[in-house]
């Protein structure tokens, strides 16, 4: 349920509220007060009295400095009508109209359906059918021929709305009904969402926002404005009146507490009857009591020991207290056992639920590392098969251009015989001169061709260096990233050293951030059970520094915790670590003391390894790390030897990895759930207990370590730069070779240029230039087949290096991932064993927590029979004191032994009681039975008469205030009544009888002065139906609800009675600031002068239908 908000009161309310009125320095006098309920009522039921005409004369004076000063107005927050919309209801098969704020007058010809909005609005907040006068049930309202009709009202929800979270600025009610009399409500959000179907809903909303569908005044229909501008009685008036401020309301609920009251004498009479009669019969009884006590002397006896015997049941009742009481203590101190125990459990599953979280990050993140090798090696596989498969296809090219490099070369060889024969003939004929011509220009081709070989190979060349410099420039843009990250990675710890150097004591931030500010607010806190300890790693220090990096990972958090010995300590400290945003761990140890469960003193385990100083730091890391349980051994193997053994309170052993500086192994061996899980050495400062000096060496030898690192990344990055500057000159190089060998070609292609030339005038040679012409198509077959096949044995070379590489990183990337994959695996079973262990952790908790169930069943058990115990002691003490005084027990006044002494004395007195006739015992016992029955009696008649007293003042009172608000409203109608009839210039006052119940408008013009004022009778219809008008006005001014509606207010008004009206409503609806205005007329307001403006809004209703001139209403 939401929680209401405080609402503006009414002023019924504001009547509980008066304890006596106050009217601006004006005290009304309260009158004496009468014997009868409606005393209150009778002072006020004449005229207008002195304390009223006082009050009335100060009011006006006020209310008109008010009205005449101009006034801001500002919608209302919430309430107001923004939106009304009618599907199929009445004679409109779908009207929505929007109201503004303040103003609003809804226009249209007659038929058209205007009253027919305030209907639906009536219906829709609520309201039944037969309070509007326009229907017997909801299914008359549907439009002819429809089944089913919609009426939906928005509401206006801001500023301190009703559940503005969850409506926003906009209620939406909706109601629906059919023709079978069904009706359902949707209220909805500003964004259209159904919130609730409930009506109650909607009486919540409606209470809140003070809308009182239910006063007649809010809303008046057609018929109500005829009944009252037109056809009220005085009387009618008088209850308009009563009922717009709602005054009926509380004045009913007046007269019920006054029945209440009748009841409750009723039964007093009825009471004082009974008492007479019971007084009665006590007093002879207690005569009788009184003379029979007189005449037996044993009775004091009796008396004497029912006293002894009754304060002996108390002091047995006082043991059976202190019995019940120490079983309680007991049973409370084992609980505060068992909480503290559990509070120690509690952590240690969280300890373990940080670990389950770790080894499961550590397994993801090892997952993260292992899938982009795991792609990488498919890549790669790809790439090899790839590779083998170019190798193949090499292979068989091999051999079809080896096939065809020896047809080249026999082909050649041939053409070359044919051309030496030819130029041995021509030789024998000239000598040798042509033949000379034809060996030159053949050396001149082979140098040419030799040349175009070594072109070939310094272009295959340039293509491999710059292959490899693209290669080397990536691997450099890798190094130099390298160089700058261990650079800064060098200046953060040269930095760290220097602001060690620079302190004075150890630095107190490798605790975590800002660890010195929150160990002086410690300092500064009060605490319960004394400053708590903490960093804990300040009371730790490490005997043997071979350790130190085991060991500080396997603390782990533990470390960098605080520890307090009360809860209320640990919330107060953790509320401190979080202000000053520290992670630090908050623990809880009692004070109790505890058992080490060490093992033989042949192992070192590490406690042994410790020096702690504190006792509730060693129970901490007993409790949370078992460090008396956890073994140190150098060798892994012989670590691995002791665990198999299952040694008996050994639970884990740390030995050092030889292979990895810095890192070790968590051996956990025995019970069928052994392992070896690698530790990952602790790489940041030590954060137990070290010197400055050693704080200092560590960070020294960490530079050391990191200034090596950079200088061989330096070193690399300078032997990479120098080899891409080698290559880059080779390629130049090279270049300027194939540069040299084109020139030198074109100087050979010159030559035998010429050489051609003086051969072709010799037509001796034509065999011989054929043949030569042969012999270079058969070498340059022969030179592309040689081409062909150089290319091929590079592929060939190539493909194979390539696969070479290939395999090799095949072989590292396997063997990383199965490195990684182990490593996975070692993880995975981390995190299984945590997980077990969390789990035993977990049953552990379980166990503690039924046991505190248990106990806690028992203490509710024990609490109740001590608490019965005390009850019945208090019940014990009551009954002796009635008996008498308290008396001194001895040591045989036992209740067994006192009844014993009774009974003799009882039997004595019966033997006596039947010479006299009758018992002295049953006289006493009738004596106080009835004596207790009158007390009763009297008891109750008083509560009943404290009652009947309440209930008279509060009623007098409330009828006192309530006479008081009715006289302060009354006064505050009167004036303004008479205010907004001086808007036409006439004088009208309001006469109220509020004994006959009767208010009357007098009016007089005030050109009349002279003229008594005349009753609303003797006026004309116009006249008449302006006050009526301002009555309305007057009586609105009293009413708290957020909106006014009124139905064909100017019916019967003239044309000038009806501008100034309109015109004198407007006004009020100006001064009634937040109040919202629905006025219902047929006539057109523009022609009297009013427009829209930002608080004036003219709805105009659409003409009727042709055919249809009545609203169809099923009756």
């Amino acid at each position: 349920m939401f929680a209401k908000r405080p609402r503006s009161k009414t002023q019924s309310e504001i009547a509980l509220d008066l304890q006596g009125f106050t009217g601006d320095g004006i005290q009304l006098n309260k009158k004496r007060k009468t014997t009868g309920s409606n005393a209150n009522l009778e002072e006020d039921n004449t005229d207008i009295d002195s304390d009223e005409e006082a009050l009335y004369f100060e009011q006006s004076q006020l209310m008109a400095a008010n009205n005449t000063a101009p006034r801001g107005n500002e919608p209302a927050d919430y309430g107001t009508i923004e939106l009304i919309r009618l599907e199929n209801f009445m004679c409109h098969p779908c009207l929505e109209m929007k109201f503004g704020p303040f103003m609003n007058f809804v226009v249209g010809q007659n038929g058209s359906g205007k009253s027919a909005v305030l209907t639906a609005l009536t219906l829709c907040l609520g309201a039944k059918a037969a309070v509007t006068n326009r229907g017997g049930n909801v299914k008359s309202f549907i439009k002819e021929g429809e089944h089913m009709a919609v009426v939906e009202v928005h509401l206006r929800n801001r500023g301190d709305g009703f559940r503005k979270d969850v409506y926003g600025e906009t209620i939406i009610i909706q109601r629906t009904f059919n023709r079978d009399g069904v009706t359902s409500y949707k209220i909805k959000a500003k964004s259209g969402k159904v919130v609730s179907t409930a009506k109650k809903e909607l009486s919540d909303i409606i209470d809140y926002m003070s809308l009182q569908v239910d006063n007649p005044m809010t809303v008046l229909s057609q018929d109500l404005a005829r009944q009252f501008l037109s056809n009220s009685t005085d009387e009618d008036k008088y209850k308009f009146f009563m009922k717009g401020v709602q005054l009926d309301d509380l004045y009913a609920l007046y007269q019920a507490l006054k029945s209440q009251q009748a009841q409750i004498d009723g039964v007093l009479e009825s009471k004082a009857e009974d008492i007479r009669e019971l007084k009665e019969d006590k007093e002879a009884a207690e005569k009788k009591f009184k003379l029979v006590q007189q005449t037996d002397d044993l009775r004091n006896n009796v008396n004497k020991l029912l006293l002894t015997h009754a304060w002996a049941q108390v002091s047995e009742s006082k043991l059976c207290l202190e019995t019940a009481n120490k079983k309680l203590s007991d049973s409370q101190r084992t609980k505060e056992e068992l909480n503290m125990e559990l509070e120690n459990a509690n952590i240690t599953v969280k300890t373990w639920d940080q670990k389950v979280s770790q080894a499961l990050e550590a397994v993801e993140n090892s997952s993260d590392s292992i899938n982009p090798l795991k792609d990488e090696k498919k890549e790669l596989e790809g790439r090899l098969l790839s590779n083998r498969k170019n190798f193949e296809q090499i292979q068989l090219e091999e051999r079809s251009i080896h096939d065809q490099l020896k047809t080249a070369k026999r082909n050649l060889e041939k053409a070359q015989h044919d051309v030496d024969t030819e130029k041995q003939r021509l030789a024998d004929a000239d000598n040798g001169k042509l033949t000379s011509l034809v060996e030159e220009k053949g050396r001149l081709l082979e140098e040419r061709g030799r040349l175009e070989l070594e072109i070939n190979g310094l272009d295959e060349n340039i293509t491999v260096e710059q292959n490899i410099n693209r290669e080397n420039k990536a691997k450099l843009d890798e190094l130099r990233d390298m160089v700058q990250k261990k650079e800064a990675s060098v200046r953060g710890a040269k930095d760290a050293l220097k602001q060690l150097t620079s302190s004075h004591s150890g630095n107190l931030n490798l605790y975590g951030q800002n660890i010195p500010k929150l160990l002086e607010a410690i300092g500064r806190a009060s605490w319960r059970a004394g400053k708590p300890i903490g960093p804990i790693g300040l009371f730790v220090k490490l005997k043997d520094k071979k350790w130190s990096s085991i060991v500080e990972r396997q603390l782990g958090r533990v470390l960098t915790g605080f520890i307090t010995s009360s809860l209320e300590d640990k919330d107060r400290l953790m509320s401190l670590t979080r202000e000053h945003k520290c992670a630090n761990t908050v623990y809880y140890t009692s004070r109790a003391s505890f058992q080490l469960k060490e093992p033989s003193s042949e192992y070192l385990t590490v406690l042994r390894a410790l020096e702690i100083d504190n006792e509730e730091v060693k129970k901490t890391l007993v409790m949370i790390n078992q460090i008396e349980q956890t073994i140190l051994v150098e060798d892994h193997m012989e670590g691995r030897r002791i665990m198999e053994k299952s040694p008996e309170n050994v639970k884990f052993c740390y030995s050092i990895n030889k292979n990895k500086r810095g890192n070790g192994f968590n051996i956990k061996m025995g019970q069928g759930s052994g392992g070896v899980d690698p530790i990952i050495g602790w790489t940041q400062a030590p954060r137990m207990a070290t010197s400055v000096e050693e704080q200092i060496k560590f960070a020294e030898a960490s530079i050391a370590v990191k200034d090596s690192e950079l200088g061989e990344a330096c070193g690399k990055y300078t032997e990479l730069e120098d080899a891409i500057s080698a290559y880059r000159d080779s390629i130049i190089e090279r270049r300027n070779h194939k540069q040299r060998n084109k020139t030198e070609i074109q100087r050979i292609d010159d030559q035998i240029e010429d050489i051609t030339q003086k051969l072709e005038q010799d037509n001796s040679n034509t065999e011989l230039i054929r043949l030569e012409a042969a012999v270079e198509t058969q070498k340059h077959a022969y030179r592309i087949s040689t081409e062909q096949h150089n290319d091929n044995l590079a592929e060939k070379q190539r493909l194979s290096r390539i696969q070479t590489e290939l395999d090799v990183e095949m072989k590292d990337l396997s063997a990383k991932i199965d490195e990684f994959e182990t490593h996975a695996d070692s993880l995975q079973n981390i995190h299984t064993r945590a997980i077990q262990q969390k789990e035993v952790s977990v049953l552990e908790s379980a166990e503690i927590l039924r046991k505190i169930e248990i106990q806690d069943a028992e203490i509710s058990e024990l609490s109740n029979s001590a608490e019965k115990a005390e009850e019945h002691l208090r019940g014990q003490i009551v009954e002796a004191q009635k008996v008498g005084a308290e008396v001194r027990l001895g040591a045989d006044d036992t209740t067994k032994k006192i009844e014993t002494r009774l009974n003799q004395l009882e039997a004595e007195i019966r033997k006596k009681d039947a010479r006299i006739g009758a018992s002295t015992e049953s006289i006493a016992k009738d004596y106080r039975k009835k004596t207790e029955k009158y007390k009763a009696a009297r008891e109750e008649v008083t509560d009943l008469e404290k009652v009947h007293q309440a209930l008279q003042q509060t009623f007098e009172e409330r009828m006192e205030r309530w006479g008081y608000f009715r006289k302060y409203i009354s006064v505050q109608s009167r004036y303004q009544f008479r205010f907004l009839m001086s808007e036409r210039e006439f004088d009208g006052k309001l006469a109220f009888d509020h004994k006959k119940g009767i208010l009357q408008l007098r009016v007089q013009p005030s050109q009349q002065a002279t003229d008594t004022q005349r009753n609303t009778k003797t006026l004309s219809g116009g006249e008449k139906s302006f006050s009526q008008i301002c009555l309305l006005l007057a009586l609105w001014e009293a009413m708290g609800s957020p909106f006014r509606c009124l139905d064909e207010f100017d019916v019967f008004m003239d044309a000038v009675n009806r501008g100034v009206s309109m015109g004198l409503i407007i006004k009020a609806a100006r001064n009634s600031v937040g109040k919202q205005f629905i006025l219902i007329t047929p006539q057109d307001v523009s022609t009297k002068g009013i427009d829209e403006t930002a608080d004036v809004r003219i709805v105009r209703m659409p003409d009727p239908q042709r055919n249809q001139t009545r609203i169809q209403v099923r009756r």
